[in-house]
């Protein structure tokens, strides 16, 4: 868990990250609710410029998001338009293959004119060649008068025959004609759709080149508004940490300066000058005493008070989240571990900070060990390990290597 104690409660700040809103919560109504980015010019602390920066990039982040919705609607209506031309060029091919057809039909029924034509034309040839003696030997050839009769029949109906047969001909041809000239209508409309969708499809292609130049646009201005952002949240932590520390070196100073008044008064002495004990003995009982003295600066703030408690003892601080200190003080394995000990692990499964930076206690000896969890808890060594060597093996080691006596 982060390590980092400040004095206004559970903000949770380390020095590795400062959110926006542990910032907010620090600065609420430091901040200019800027709208545009040139706010952050006319901003004077480092907060404010920052909440200028951050409402510039959410107000680019929101427009760039707009237009991305709007390229999305251009491409979609470009689809679309697609489609139709795509089921336009596939009907006019249509169109143009029952076109095709008709016409073949037509050449047909035309070659059955002609043919029907000639052969008529043939047949009266003949019989003008012949004259009226083929009609004539036809009709006396009859011996009967029912002969006779039919017999005459037989050359009208010929005739007659032959006529309709080239009208019924000629009708379905111009059936055909009339169909093919429809079809022809058909495929010209057809066309001229087409070309209205191609003149949108251009409209719309130039629409949509448009919004993507937008959308880059606006993209390089978030991403030049998220550097500065990122910039000033930097610079903001750095200066939130300074004023931490130094906040926590008053406030130890002043804890201090009332414990030595308080010693004063009651004719004690002090084993120590300012941060550094005089001496190693009674150092030990101090770090066990503050233990017990120092409260809970917050959840998730385990290396923040075992800081506070080395404070209180008077032993320096020590800087750093459980991890840094598991890193820089913990080589010793937990079998060996004395009274006074610091015990961490450097990834914790408690919770996702403390997956992140670990988690720390004070060995208070009889095998109980000391730590923060929100409040002040104390647990056994062997639970303890057993629990927090989840996910990293258990480490201690004396803290800033002053070995405690």
């Amino acid at each position: 868990m982060p390590r980092t104690h400040i004095s206004m409660g559970d903000a949770g700040i380390t020095p590795r990250s400062v959110t926006r809103r542990d910032a907010l919560r620090l600065f609420m109504g430091a901040g200019i609710c800027a709208t545009f980015f040139p706010a952050v010019a006319r901003a004077e602390t480092t907060q404010e410029k920052l909440d200028a920066a951050q409402m510039s990039f959410e107000d680019a982040q929101a427009e760039l998001d707009r237009i991305g919705q709007e390229t999305a609607e251009v491409a979609g209506r470009l689809s679309e338009t697609q489609v139709q031309i795509s089921e336009l060029n596939a009907q006019i091919d249509q169109t143009q293959a029952d076109i095709e057809s008709k016409q073949d039909e037509i050449d047909e029924r035309q070659a059955q004119i002609e043919e029907k034509q000639k052969r008529l034309g043939e047949r009266m040839t003949s019989a003008y060649k012949s004259g009226t003696q083929g009609t004539l030997d036809l009709i006396l050839s009859a011996t009967t008068f029912d002969e006779l009769t039919s017999s005459i029949f037989y050359l009208d109906k010929v005739s007659e025959s032959e006529r309709e047969m080239i009208d019924e001909v000629k009708t379905l041809k111009a059936e055909l004609e009339t169909s093919k000239a429809e079809l022809e209508g058909q495929k010209t409309e057809l066309e001229a759709q087409r070309a209205d969708l191609e003149e949108l499809q251009a409209q719309q292609q130039e629409e949509l080149a448009e919004t993507r130049a937008k959308q880059q646009e606006a993209q390089s201005l978030v991403d030049g508004l998220s550097a500065e952002v990122q910039e000033l949240m930097q610079q903001r932590d750095e200066e939130i940490l300074a004023a931490q520390r130094a906040a926590e070196e008053a406030r130890r100073q002043e804890e201090e300066r009332r414990r030595q008044e308080e010693e004063l008064s009651q004719g004690g002495g002090s084993n120590w000058v300012g941060d550094t004990p005089t001496n190693g003995s009674g150092s030990l009982q101090a770090v066990l005493n503050a233990a017990y003295a120092v409260g809970s600066p917050g959840t998730g703030l385990c290396a923040a008070w075992v800081t506070d408690v080395f404070q209180y003892a008077g032993l320096g601080s020590f800087w750093g989240n459980a991890d840094d200190m598991y890193y820089s003080w913990c080589h010793t394995a937990t079998s060996q571990i004395q009274p006074g000990m610091i015990i961490a692990v450097n990834s914790s499964p408690a919770s996702a900070a403390g997956l992140i930076y670990g988690h720390i206690g004070i060995y208070m000896g009889n095998g109980i060990v000391r730590h923060n969890v929100g409040f002040i808890q104390n647990m056994s060594l062997s639970s303890w390990v057993s629990y927090y060597s989840a996910l990293a093996t258990p480490l201690c080691g004396w803290l800033g290597g002053i070995v405690l006596s």
